[in-house]
């Protein structure tokens, strides 16, 4: 893993506008290609929109600047807490998200597809469907019901592990591989990682799903287990975190143009080999990582229209991640539930939409930031205390430099995270 980020020195930076910018157009053509196509492919009872988004570079993008934001943060103090930072961000709101879809899924779909169970809230909860013996020939599509092994699975992070368990929401395939992506940082960044090592790295992961994943295709016992490994390991989805220390190496200037473009391409081809919609999907994957390049090392977008945007585009880059967590299986609820009551197209994808928003706004604000504050916090250190304890070499320095130029090294400024819809 590369070894150091590069700031420039000065007074703290205005939030810029670009990352918060990307991240806002990742999550917006995720949860409107959910909404409008992926719904109603899974289940026809949901058609009626008037558009379907079919691209598919959404979280595609999002895991993108996750790869070169981690490379931007990672250097900057121990990896331990590094790592425990990135998932005190990560896991606590997302296992309140799977609890809350579990539970709304299990009685939702329970009602949608006629079924009954044990009585009380632990046979709903947890028990065994009972179907009904004649079935009504024009019923739609039965809803997957999701269990308690698909419960601890998606809890423990390990769907991905075993074909007998599900995802709760199908969106959730990106939290197994940051886990994976997060953890396996941290142990390279043990052995100081330069460039050098950063450029191959990048190669090894890009390649490797083009290496891997004809292996599993193949008969046998033992592509079974290459299988696994390689789902569960995030195999397939490396290259998202090679082209992003890619565009990190060739943003300081340590990859070539040529290089970038090589490694690029390659994870463009990939990206759209792996979609329902090849073409639509890898083109717009191709211009979102043009975006994330210009991002990275060009100046921040500052015209009169972003300036004018930049609060509500900052608000909604912060609870992306939130969004992210819970806009999938439970808009597709509600969407049944408006469509049972005569909610036409634009309306009631302005009310999933909304929902989506809202939601995802109230995980950020009641989950995901107390709990990160909470597991991230230190000790308080008593006045006694700290002049008791020797004075760090940093504070030697800020000292020694005298306060106005403390000032100037305090106020540099900071990148934050990181994970997919997370913050900068």
């Amino acid at each position: 893993m590369p070894s150091t980020s590069t700031l420039p020195p000065g007074p703290r930076a205005a939030r810029k506008i670009n990352w918060d910018l990307l991240r806002v157009i990742a999550i917006l053509a995720v949860v409107v290609g959910h909404i409008t196509y992926r719904g109603p492919a899974n289940q026809p009872e949901l058609a009626g929109y008037p558009f379907a988004f079919t691209p598919w570079f959404g979280a595609s993008t999002l895991m993108v600047v996750s790869g070169y934001f981690v490379c931007v943060t990672i250097s900057r103090g121990h990896a331990g807490r590094w790592l425990g930072n990135r998932l005190a961000r990560l896991l606590p709101a997302y296992i309140v998200a799977v609890l809350i879809t579990y539970t709304v899924s299990r009685f939702a779909v329970l009602a949608f597809n006629g079924w009954d169970t044990e009585p009380g809230l632990l046979g709903t909860l947890f028990g065994d469907p009972i179907l009904p013996p004649h079935p009504e020939p024009d019923a739609p599509p039965p809803w997957q019901l999701p269990t308690p092994a698909d419960l601890v699975a998606n809890l423990t992070v390990t769907q991905e592990w075993s074909d007998d368990v599900v995802f709760v929401d199908n969106s959730y395939w990106t939290l197994p591989v940051q886990v994976v992506a997060f953890v396996s940082a941290a142990l390279l960044w043990r052995h100081k990682f330069g460039a050098d090592r950063g450029r191959v790295l990048s190669r090894v992961l890009l390649l490797g799903p083009i290496v891997v994943l004809p292996l599993t295709l193949l008969p046998g016992e033992i592509t079974d287990v290459l299988g696994a490994i390689y789902g569960g390991l995030g195999v397939g989805r490396a290259y998202l975190f090679g082209v992003g220390i890619a565009l990190w190496l060739w943003a300081r200037r340590e990859l070539s143009h040529a290089e970038l473009g090589l490694l690029a391409t390659t994870a463009v081809v990939l990206h759209g080999a792996s979609s329902e919609h090849p073409v639509p999907s890898a083109a717009g994957f191709a211009i979102m990582l043009g975006l994330i390049a210009a991002a990275a090392r060009g100046p921040d977008w500052d015209v009169r229209v972003l300036c004018v945007l930049r609060r509500p585009v900052a608000w909604l880059a912060g609870i992306s991640f939130g969004v992210y967590l819970v806009h999938q299986q439970l808009g597709f609820v509600l969407a049944r539930v408006l469509a049972e009551h005569g909610v036409s197209g634009w309306p009631r994808l302005m009310l999933v939409f909304a929902a989506a928003i809202l939601a995802g706004w109230a995980m950020t604000v009641l989950v995901e930031r107390p709990a990160h504050r909470l597991l991230t916090r230190r000790r308080a250190v008593t006045p006694a205390a700290e002049r008791l304890a020797p004075a760090a070499p940093d504070v030697l320095a800020r000292r020694s430099v005298g306060a106005g130029q403390a000032r100037r090294l305090s106020s540099e400024p900071r990148v934050g995270t990181e994970t997919v819809g997370g913050r900068t």
